[in-house]
């Protein structure tokens, strides 16, 4: 009986040792500071794509929220790195921001770039974006959370046409070849299409040759020739002819065209070169004959008077 009370004599020391402890526990949940967090406000499932202001120049904004849980205000000092150095798209954001107690707010990142980048990169390659946010009091750091984002520059398209003569010269009633270029300039496929040509000046004229290049597909930064033949027709005068070759690009339904300029040449002009006889002006085989004829004519005359001096002559001597 005795040992049962001396247990339960040590039990209740040790209960009442227990409580400070659980007093000092209750009291630090109780102290515990309320947490905060930070996260994208713009919706950052998979790939974001940016934005093009106007044809080349990258413009648009994502945002990012802090909710701030405390009863006193949260400051932080906010970085942001790419996961490539050489990337020129510039960031334009508030490095030390502050929210106030038991407040949520949102901040813009603002991302432009003038520099044609968007060209220059896939569509299909994306870009880490890092955004820190670091909890600073009393110029201490005290706590860090980071958010990443996948950033695409979007699909842009560019389909430039060149053509280039092979110098050779269209007569009426023939035809010559003419080079044309395709080149894609964007930053990702392209198909060429509506291959079109019209000619100013010359109803005679026609080209042939374009359905070559219609629904072509074109890898980015690639080149393609084609060639096209014009043909004047035998009726088609003299004259210079403006021609104006089209295409349609597949990816932003742009038309770009080329325009140059075809001299059709009479074909008279091959014989520019050649004497032509005329009837007023005689030949040298004329002058000769002429020469000749002037010659025998004279030599008659002088025979006759020849003829005639003997006749008076032998006239005088008979009388005598």
């Amino acid at each position: 009986m005795q040992s049962i009370n001396k247990i339960v004599f040590l039990a209740s020391i040790l209960c009442l040792l227990s409580l400070p402890f659980i007093g000092l526990a209750n009291a630090q949940d109780q102290v515990e500071i309320p947490s905060w967090e930070v996260g994208w406000e713009t919706n950052m499932d998979g790939v974001y794509e940016l934005e093009l202001s106007g044809q080349e120049d990258i413009m648009d904004s994502i945002e990012f929220f802090v909710a701030n849980e405390r009863m006193v205000d949260l400051n932080l000092e906010i970085s942001i790195e790419w996961d490539e150095s050489d990337i020129p798209i510039e960031l334009e954001y508030d490095e030390s921001i502050s929210v106030a107690a038991s407040d949520n707010q949102t901040f813009s990142i603002e991302i432009s770039d003038v520099t044609g980048y968007a060209f220059e990169r896939s569509p299909t390659q994306s870009m880490t974006l890092l955004l820190s946010a670091q909890e600073v009091a009393l110029e201490q750091a005290i706590a860090t959370q980071e958010i990443d984002a996948e950033l695409a520059v979007p699909s842009v398209f560019e389909l430039a046409i060149e053509s280039q003569s092979k110098n050779e010269i269209l007569y009426a009633g023939s035809s010559v070849e003419y080079t044309i270029m395709v080149t894609n300039n964007g930053n990702g496929k392209d198909v060429i299409k509506m291959p079109e040509s019209s000619v100013k000046s010359c109803p005679s004229v026609t080209i042939e040759g374009l359905d070559a290049m219609k629904d072509i597909e074109l890898v980015n930064s690639s080149t393609k020739e084609y060639d096209i033949r014009i043909t004047a027709s035998s009726s088609q005068p003299e004259r210079m002819c403006e021609i104006t070759i089209s295409i349609k690009s597949a990816g932003n339904g742009q038309i770009v065209s080329t325009i140059f300029q075809v001299e059709v040449v009479s074909n008279s002009a091959n014989d520019d070169d050649r004497v032509i006889p005329n009837d007023d002006e005689p030949s040298d085989d004329s002058e000769t004959q002429l020469t000749e004829t002037n010659t025998l004519n004279f030599l008659g005359i002088y025979e006759i008077i020849l003829i005639v001096f003997f006749a008076m002559s032998f006239r005088w001597h008979k009388r005598c």
